[in-house]
């Protein structure tokens, strides 16, 4: 685990590196630009990030939401590519002096918290994606502790970190009643390397019982399958029911 994280940790001061060595004036306060040239890198570095294909599938998800989206949790921020998209998205619904906008993003390393701090400064989103460092669930609890987080206030969620947390924590999220009919669950990676527990779950459609969160599922193919498989699936789900 220590050769990993050293590795992950080396590519985000990598990513920041290039960053910082490509024109600004395009980049500055200009999120969507940071993400392109980010996807760019990540293409050219095979570097694991939520690519564009699969952004498109959650941006359609966002866009068609009864009521335009404003809180977003973030399981896994890494070097905050999709941060900084998840902030774009809500600006642009929203226009960009909105109130009240928030993404919330969890990242264990301090080292590759703070590079991706750096790129979020640089696209200018800083007042919207808050990093947080430490384990996932208990920096949520925290959020809620502190008020940041409210009962019913999560519009969309996002699973992008250990696939093993991911039936855990969102089922955290639930027994904080963060969710609201309506609200999404999007999840990276469910095909490779796979997240089943989490799937079947939410295909059986929640916990059951009387007074449990349901969902209704999909499945999203975001490229052609090819020989050399990637991870390729994104699973977006939508609360039907919130008690």
């Amino acid at each position: 685990m220590a050769s990993e994280d050293n590795i992950l940790q080396t590519n985000a001061l990598a990513v920041r590196e290039y960053i910082h060595s490509q024109p600004q004036d395009a980049l500055l306060n200009n999120p969507w630009a940071v993400y392109q040239a980010l996807d760019l890198y990540s293409r050219t570095a095979r570097l694991m990030n939520f690519k564009q294909a699969k952004l498109n599938i959650a941006q359609d998800a966002l866009t068609t939401m009864e009521t335009a989206p404003k809180v977003i949790l973030e399981f896994g921020t890494y070097i905050g590519c999709s941060a900084i998209a998840w902030a774009a998205i809500l600006r642009d619904l929203h226009g960009p002096f909105a109130e009240g906008l928030h993404v919330y993003t969890f990242e264990v390393s301090e080292t590759v918290a703070e590079v991706a701090r750096d790129l979020i400064r640089v696209a200018g989103v800083e007042d919207i994606v808050h990093v947080i460092v430490g384990p996932a669930s208990e920096s949520l609890k925290q959020l809620v502790e502190e008020g940041k987080v409210k009962v019913k206030g999560v519009d969309m969620a996002f699973f992008d970190h250990w696939e093993k947390f991911y039936l855990s924590d969102l089922q955290l999220c639930e027994d904080l009643g963060l969710f609201h009919e309506g609200s999404r669950v999007i999840a990276d990676n469910t095909d490779i390397p796979g997240a089943p527990d989490y799937l079947e779950y939410l295909r059986a459609g929640g916990r059951g019982g009387e007074g449990s969160v349901r969902y209704e599922t999909e499945s999203f193919q975001s490229e052609p399958v090819s020989e050399r498989r990637k991870p390729n699936m994104v699973e977006v789900s939508t609360v039907v029911a919130a008690p």
